[in-house]
């Protein structure tokens, strides 16, 4: 799943993933990674991309 320009960092993409170690998100331009406690987080992640607004 691809987040379009959510990352806290440098308002990059922001792409899930998950591994051996559980569930996380990483930006694809800077390489900033967050760990997702637990996958309900994810859908709540894709509600805010989603709800957010654009500006200018």
């Amino acid at each position: 799943m691809l987040t379009l320009r959510a990352c806290p960092r440098c308002g990059g993409d922001l792409h899930a993933n998950r591994d051996m170690y559980g569930s996380y998100t990483q930006c694809l331009q800077c390489g900033y990674m967050k760990d997702l406690d637990d996958p309900s987080r994810l859908s709540k992640l894709l509600e805010y991309a989603a709800n957010k607004k654009k500006v200018a």
